[in-house]
């Protein structure tokens, strides 16, 4: 048994090579900004705005975002695979008008793992792609929408190029979504789906408004990201992946600072994660340190010698490659490791110690396991002792009346699963 804090090293048996390394250096600042760029140039992604023109309004948006795609496939050997799924909606045009139906589409690129079951373990990233100016209702004056959420859709895009060329054991979805300014719509439709289907997602992550790094509060952070989760009391699946993109940004891009907050998401605000946590799917949302309100939603204009509106010019490509980066180094760490183990049981009241067991992971990959503790009041996971094939482990001197255990499963290189309880 070996116990240390639990993010230093690289977990127990780490032999191998990871290509977590070489997915991340693959990120690219300088196609980052050309997707933005591209984004921006539609006028507006308004989900109601035009979808004839090849030039302007979303529909020439999600054309061009099924087309990089389609280039991420053809390098990738044809191992990403590309659909779309359209389906349709109402959104509210104000009082007393009518809604009006629209039809919407989710763009998507889905690499399938090793394990060979596009049903099986599935960790999904996503960026909404329809912008908005000041009114929700405005679909014709201009939406640039860089940083809500150009930067989130290029995060997703630069992922997919980055990482299908390399294998996985779970599967990995690449998804832009429309209709978030009007109620989440596409990611909703997306969650309801895959629930129906029964998709085993383990993991979501959505980056929504990723590349200021100047707030309105004058505050410059070139380092934070805000990493939101929600539970339900005290614990939530969702609440351990915060934990676990935290450990993986620490152990894979120490350049990041990643921010729990431990909330559904900003005060009276929410994002695409919120319709997979509330299905009971592990989901957080990713967002820069400091907002700049005169940047989003707002009409493009100057005021006062003030510039409004979401602009390119106030996006960080650098920052939002850092944000990339974080995203892929989670999604890697997940992705490659086995699957977590389950029905963890204790054996610890009225007594000094504790005793843990669970039921192996069903990966064949799993060259041992860790299990982890904490103080109670803390947020991250302080201590780990790790086993190899043993399911069962007894943590000496250290009582269930003042900690919260975990346990997770470890490939031979070090990548571990998300700890569960």
């Amino acid at each position: 048994m070996q116990d240390r804090p639990s993010d230093a090293g690289v977990g127990s048996g780490a032999t191998g090579a990871s290509p977590i390394p070489v997915i991340l250096a693959e990120v690219s600042p300088e196609r980052i900004r050309a997707r933005i760029e591209r984004l921006v140039s539609f006028h507006t992604r308004h989900t109601a705005s035009e979808t004839r023109s090849e030039t302007r309004g979303i529909g020439a948006a999600r054309r061009w975002i099924e087309a990089d795609l389609r280039e991420s496939a053809r390098l990738s050997g044809g191992r990403l695979q590309v659909s779309t799924q359209a389906f349709d909606a109402e959104i509210r045009m104000g009082r007393g008008r009518e809604p009006l139906e629209v039809e919407i589409v989710n763009v998507i690129g889905f690499l399938p793992g090793t394990i060979a079951d596009p049903k099986g373990r599935t960790y999904v990233v996503c960026g909404h792609y329809d912008s908005r100016a000041g009114s929700s209702r405005d679909v014709e004056s201009a939406a640039p929408g860089a940083d809500d959420d150009a930067s989130g859709t290029a995060v997703v895009l630069e992922l997919a190029r980055a990482m299908s060329r390399h294998e996985f054991e779970a599967n990995l979805v690449f998804l832009c979504v429309a209709g978030e300014e009007q109620g989440l719509l596409g990611s909703k439709h997306y969650a309801e789906w895959a629930e129906s289907e029964g998709v085993l997602i383990d993991g979501m992550i959505t980056n929504d408004i990723v590349g200021g790094v100047v707030g309105g509060n004058g505050v410059r952070d070139e380092r934070t990201i805000r990493c939101y989760s929600e539970a339900e009391g005290l614990h939530s699946p969702s609440r351990e992946l915060a934990r676990t993109m935290k450990a993986a940004a620490g152990r894979w891009v120490p350049a990041a600072n990643i921010q729990l907050v431990f909330r559904l998401d900003r005060f009276q605000r929410g994002g695409d994660h919120i319709p997979f946590h509330r299905m009971g799917v592990p989901a957080v949302r990713l967002t820069e340190a400091n907002e700049h309100y005169g940047r989003q939603h707002q009409d493009v204009r100057i005021e006062d010698g003030v510039q409004y509106g979401d602009l390119v010019e106030f996006v960080s490509m650098e920052y939002v490659a850092l944000v990339a980066r974080v995203n892929g180094a989670t999604l890697g760490e997940l992705a490659l490791a086995p699957a977590p183990p389950s029905n963890i049981r204790m054996r610890a009241a009225v007594r000094y110690d504790t005793e843990l067991s669970w039921t192996p992971s069903p990966s064949s990959s799993v060259a041992g396991y860790e299990v982890v503790w904490r103080d109670t009041a803390a947020p991250m996971w302080e201590h780990v002792s790790a086993v190899t094939q043993e399911t069962t482990l007894t943590i000496d001197g250290v009582t269930a009346d003042t900690h919260f255990f975990g346990v997770r499963a470890v490939d031979s290189a070090g990548h571990r699963s998300r700890a569960v309880r």
